[in-house]
């Protein structure tokens, strides 16, 4: 009877293991209600105020949308971001296999599915190797609304706490369900190797040009009105130093054609405004042959001029004739073929301007991201620009608006030039709000990660506060290290940059633009002079200051930042420099705290405030530690000590009644054996 009770008990023992590994090890969904986080590539809470991501628990809750119905509540909305990082936390290390995404595709609402799915794994939570990807480029161009799910499968079993899945983020981005596949059992799992994304750095200027302005055709730019912005012009009228580098000539589709694009004709018209020989590029020539020996410049000197490429869209009739053949724009042979002539066209066309005084430096594409929906084929129109562009010997440059689709893609795809748009100077729509000060230092930190060549500065005068937002643009670039080694582009609306040098808008706008493109710029953080020390008694209240200085910001526009709190004190302070303490409930002792300044962009060296609070007096009261450190952990008491004796008698106590027990239960089935 023992021995039989003994092998049904050790029976059980290998039975629950094994079972438990049979069910850990099958492949299951194993992320159903873990917590997770969320990154975007591009940050979007200060461009897009109005999209920034909302905490949910929507992507491993185990529910799936009932509908292609964008109103289903299982969609987690996503807004742009480049790329959306979702890291799931399985708790465990576990054994994981693979990972499905579930998506909406419903492109004529901007809610773009994404292009490719990868999925990294880590058991440590910083360590994440690349494991699986998929990529379908056809998904995003399917006009049909309906839900699309990625599905990514393991070559083998990754061992694996955190799951970490990157999924592009064009427009909008509806998702409805993560899931990762795996098991418990981990132990015949490996482990992936570490994938080092390199860091980039500013890809800086183009042949030694590092500003270039917008110049729109419509305007009609004359000698005077163009003056500005080959040349910086003083408060008193006169030429004193170049401008800009280089200028760049552009204007909005104007076209008689229903879908937007422009025909071979419209191209044409724009080519001829563009070049005429009183306005805009004729304009810009005169000038730069009239300032030549005054600025000291060389009297071979020839100025740069980039062109813009139109957007070029996707029609079945006729763009016009090349070679003698109609060309419908749809496919990307004669789109390719659009872009070659029209590249052809504006260089035959300068060349016969005789523009002695400029030189065509390159093209610039229009389209300000990549329309992927349109077609599978975008991407490789692009690099097909910007191979026949530096066939022919000329640079090329791309603006897109912040986060815009492509921006990750834009340096491989052959740009030599990328700045990257802010949208700080313009009161942004109801749906996504207006972009706040910090989107300027996202640009820039965006154009860094990506390897791009730095910032479009940004003023439209009409918008309250346009030079407080322009100052944003210059601070931003400056922090970044731009005016040393990046490359600066110039939108303006209209005219306003002019209209700012003969002081119709605020001249600071020019005055600064000219400063920082001069590499003349520089910013003052504000400066504390040492520690403090101030005494307050119990119930009291004391005004004291600190000294603070800032060479370039009135005392008045200074703010204290990270002042921390102290129990029982009530702290303030400006900065300007006054720091006022009340100590009505304060215990007596030495307190310390910390403070900073800022100037809005640059924040000073932080010091350290003590305060000491005194008894009032007849309070004989003393504190028995310093209230500002912490006390040291509480010996402990002859109760507790008792109660801890207690339990292990108890424990031990039990211990040896089963064995008692267990050795009669023995001798008692043996002598019924006997």
């Amino acid at each position: 009877m023992a021995k039989r009770f003994l092998s049904v008990l050790f029976a059980l023992l290998l039975v629950i293991p094994f079972s438990a590994f049979a069910a850990s090890a099958a492949d299951e969904v194993i992320s159903v209600g873990k917590s997770y986080t969320v990154e975007y590539y591009t940050p979007v809470e200060n461009a897009f105020p109005k999209k920034a991501y909302k905490k949910e628990k929507k992507l491993t809750d185990g529910v799936v949308a009932k509908s292609d119905s964008m109103s289903d509540t299982a969609w987690a909305e996503f807004y742009r971001g480049t790329a959306v990082q979702v890291t799931v936390d399985l708790g465990e290390v576990m054994a994981v296999t693979g990972a499905t995404l579930g998506e909406l595709q419903y492109s004529s609402a901007g809610i773009w599915c994404s292009r490719y799915l990868e999925i990294y794994v880590s058991e440590n939570g910083t360590d994440f190797g690349l494991v699986g990807k998929t990529v379908n480029e056809n998904l995003i161009t399917q006009t049909q609304r309906k839900r699309i799910e990625f599905k990514v499968t393991l070559d083998k079993a990754y061992k694996a706490r955190y799951v970490r899945a990157v999924f592009s983020s064009d427009v909008f981005t509806y998702v409805d369900e993560l899931s990762i596949f795996g098991g418990k059992d981990a132990s015949s799992a490996v482990s992936a190797e570490k994938t080092v994304i390199p860091e980039k750095e500013i890809a800086g200027d183009i042949d030694g040009i590092n500003s270039v302005c917008l110049m729109y055709t419509a305007t009609n730019y004359t000698p005077e009105t163009i003056k500005p912005y080959f040349a910086y012009i003083d408060k008193s009228g006169k030429a004193v130093d170049t401008m800009f580098d280089a200028m760049l000539f552009l204007g909005m589709p104007v076209t008689s054609s229903a879908d937007g694009y422009m025909r071979q004709n419209d191209m044409k018209s724009f080519v001829s405004v563009a070049m005429s020989a009183s306005t805009n590029m004729g304009a810009l020539n005169t000038v730069v042959g009239q300032l030549k020996s005054e600025l000291g410049l060389a009297d071979d000197f020839k100025y740069p001029i980039f062109f813009s490429v139109p957007n070029i869209g996707i029609y079945s009739d006729s763009f016009g004739e090349i070679d003698g053949q109609k060309v419908p724009s749809n496919s990307l042979d004669n789109r390719t073929k659009i872009v070659k002539w029209y590249i052809d066209y504006v260089e035959e066309q300068f060349a016969a301007s005789n523009f002695d005084n400029l030189t065509l430096k390159g093209f610039y594409w229009f389209a300000e991201a990549i329309d992927y929906v349109r077609s599978v084929n975008e991407s490789e129109l692009i690099a097909n620009f910007n191979d026949y562009s530096h066939e022919k010997g000329y640079k090329t440059m791309w603006i897109p608006f912040y986060s815009a689709a492509g921006i990750d893609e834009a340096k491989d795809l052959g740009f030599d030039s990328v700045t990257m748009q802010a949208g700080h100077a313009f009161n942004g729509g109801e749906e996504v709000g207006t972009a706040n000060a910090l989107a300027c230092k996202d640009a820039a930190a965006t154009a860094k990660r990506f390897g791009l060549n730095g910032l479009e500065f940004e003023v439209d005068c009409y918008v309250n506060d346009y030079a407080t937002r322009f100052e944003k643009y210059v601070n931003a670039a400056y922090g970044a290290g731009l005016m040393d080694k990046g490359m600066i582009t110039m939108y303006q609306v209209g005219d306003h940059l002019y209209q700012s040098s003969k002081g119709t808008f605020s001249r600071s706008v020019y005055d600064l633009t000219y400063e920082f493109i001069s590499g003349k710029y520089t910013e003052y953080a504000p400066v504390i002079e040492g520690d403090i020390t101030i005494t307050v008694t119990v119930g009291d209240f004391v005004r004291e200051k600190f000294s603070v200085k800032d060479e370039d910001t009135s005392s008045a526009k200074l703010e204290v930042i990270n002042l921390q709190k102290v129990e029982g004190l009530y702290i303030e302070a400006y900065g300007n420099g006054r720091i006022n303490i009340e100590a009505a409930n304060a215990i007596p002792g030495t307190y310390e705290t910390t403070l900073a300044v800022t100037d809005g962009t640059n924040v000073s060296n932080t010091i350290k405030v003590t305060i000491i609070v005194v008894p009032a007096e007849g309070d004989g009261s003393v504190a028995e530690s310093n209230p500002g450190e912490p006390n040291e952990p509480n010996e402990p008491t002859d109760t507790e000590d008792s109660g801890m004796l207690m339990w292990i008698l108890i424990i031990v106590g039990a211990v040896v009644v089963i064995a008692v027990v267990a050795v009669v239960v023995i001798k008692v089935c043996s002598s019924k054996k006997k």
